[in-house]
């Protein structure tokens, strides 16, 4: 994501790691039609994403088509890959994938009370389907508070 047209909530561009005309990377639309929506995000991020651009502004050559994660290119994705196994390692926490992350996300949501068809919509999943059959383990330990809900019904 560069920092053009970036209103800090609509992923308007998608990098693709595949050899082209910039290198190691092309630049194309999000994926599917479901990638391309309004992707809130919360304060601490927005803030933080804020200030990184701020401090950007004392690099040679900075501008507002600078990628977020890199400057005039994007970070190749096997430093990321690096980076992150180098902090797990180390942090003495298991590797897991970039993609885990989204994974954590989800599950972080859901366990805290989130409506499902709402954290569907904010992985860009256009099936709810898709997102109950991913993470319908987590709903297991839901079904107490379930039970809990009808006994308090039941005492009014």
């Amino acid at each position: 994501m560069g920092w053009t047209g970036s209103n800090g909530k609509t992923p308007n561009k998608n990098i693709s790691i595949t050899k082209g005309d910039s290198g190691y990377w092309n630049i194309t639309t999000p994926k599917t039609k479901s990638s391309r929506r309004t992707v809130p995000m919360p304060d601490v991020l927005v803030n933080y994403l804020l200030k990184l651009k701020e401090q950007c502004h004392n690099y040679y050559g900075f501008n507002d088509k600078w990628f977020v994660f890199g400057d005039i290119n994007p970070l190749h994705p096997d430093l990321l890959r690096r980076r992150k196994n180098d902090n797990a390692k180390k942090a003495g926490v298991k590797q897991i994938r970039i993609h885990d992350f989204r994974h954590s996300c989800a599950s972080l949501l859901i366990n805290n009370g989130a409506n499902i068809t709402l954290v569907a919509k904010y992985l860009g999943h256009t099936k709810v389907d898709e997102t109950l059959n991913t993470y319908s383990h987590m709903f297991k330990n839901k079904l107490d508070d379930i039970v809990n809900l009808i006994n308090d019904l039941n005492k009014q």
